[in-house]
Order: C-alpha cells, then sequence, then structure tokens
C-alpha cells in the first residue's frame, strides 16, 4: 500500500511539473511575444545536442568496453 501510494504522488509530481513547463511556454508566447518557429528551433538544437552528448558517451563507453576486453 506503501509503494502504490508513493507510485501516485511520484506521478502527480510529474504532472504538475509538465504544468508548470507548459505554462510556463504559453506565458513566454502570450506575455513576452516570443514566437513558436523561434522556441521550436531552439527545442530542435537543444534535442540534436543532446543526441551528440549521448552519442560520444556511447562510443566512448564502447571504446573502453573494448579495450579492456582486448586487453584483459
Amino acid at each position: 500500500m506503501a509503494n502504490l501510494k508513493k507510485h501516485i504522488k511520484q506521478r502527480f509530481t510529474w504532472i504538475a511539473a509538465m504544468l508548470a513547463c507548459f505554462s510556463f511556454l504559453i506565458m513566454a508566447v502570450k506575455v513576452y511575444d516570443v514566437p513558436v518557429a523561434t522556441m521550436t528551433t531552439n527545442l530542435l538544437f537543444m534535442l540534436g545536442g543532446l543526441m551528440l552528448i549521448v552519442a560520444a558517451a556511447a562510443g566512448l563507453g564502447w571504446l573502453i568496453a573494448y579495450l579492456r576486453k582486448r586487453f584483459r
């Protein structure tokens, strides 16, 4: 029962955080007149950079594992 309450609390916290982010984005568009296209472009650049970082980390992890196996 305690595990179920913890799970529900975590889900509620996640939903509240997503609603807060959404309201911040709406505020940026409405109050500060930030174009949606600019926000979308920034999101895509950020996701591209994140993919590059994850790919580099995965490649480095594979290289380290390969070298450790090779010199064993």
